[in-house]
């Protein structure tokens, strides 16, 4: 039966014609626009084909398992909400369903009042993330704007690394103030033979001084320096000031 103005079209899979039959009725009743199939390819063709705000999913289908069936409507349409139902509680398959990226997982048998507010709460969800297009369609073309941005962002770092080479130093700003230099390899090791020359030139300087520290007449001022009272040393301290003064 056609709902007209209808809460939200759901999709429900499952082998068993009476799970069709009765679940369908429940979300019929509940003002919801129920599409029926008892197999996983008509299944996928259906999810294809025509617009769904939510999917329920028997999780043993024979020809297509359940969980395999999720990944395959998720790769059409990754944001249509799927709702697992299992035949018994099993942790693991639980655990599986959540990885596979099911909204919830049921275990039937599923009362009416359950399955019409899990339908709303799916179909919500939907429509809340949901642009006016197909969501498989919109997910596809993210990918490739995303993919035509990423290329340009490679080229024009390309760009950036020849003008680097070229120049040998390129200043990278926001506004007028600089934020990042690139440098080329030659200038890179330019500079850093540079400052190796400064370091050298600094040890020398250093170890020059060292030894005219080391000289006969350098180590008797020190001796005597050492061994002068402290009162000789606080007049000839006094003595220098005042010669520089």
């Amino acid at each position: 039966m056609k709902v007209e103005n209808p809460r939200g079209h759901i999709l429900i899979i499952d082998d068993d014609p009476s799970i069709l039959t009765s679940y369908g009725r429940f979300l019929t009743k509940a003002g919801f626009d129920v599409a029926k199939v008892s197999n996983s390819e008509e299944a996928l063709r259906r999810a294809e084909a025509q617009h769904f705000d939510l999917v329920f999913s028997d999780i043993a289908m024979p020809e297509i398992d359940g969980l395999t069936l999720l990944r395959r409507i998720h790769q059409e349409s990754p944001e249509l909400p799927v709702v697992m139902m299992l035949d018994a509680l099993d942790n693991r398959l639980l655990r599986d369903a959540a990885e596979a990226g099911a909204l919830e997982s049921l275990v039937k048998p599923i009362d009416a009042k359950l399955l019409a507010e899990v339908a709303a709460y799916g179909v919500r969800l939907n429509r809340t993330h949901r642009k006016p297009l197909d969501t498989g369609r919109v997910y596809r073309q993210a990918a490739e704007v995303n993919s035509v941005a990423a290329t340009k962002a490679k080229n024009e770092f390309g760009r950036l690394l020849e003008e680097v080479n070229e120049k040998g130093v390129l200043f990278i700003t926001k506004h007028d103030t600089a934020k990042a230099v690139l440098l080329s390899v030659n200038e890179y090791t330019a500079l850093s033979r540079a400052t190796e020359a400064k370091l050298d030139t600094l040890s020398s300087e250093f170890d020059a001084m060292l030894a005219r520290m080391q000289t006969p007449k350098a180590r008797a001022v020190m001796k005597a320096l050492f061994a002068a009272p402290s009162q000789e040393l606080g007049e000839a301290a006094v003595a220098a000031a005042q010669t520089r003064g």
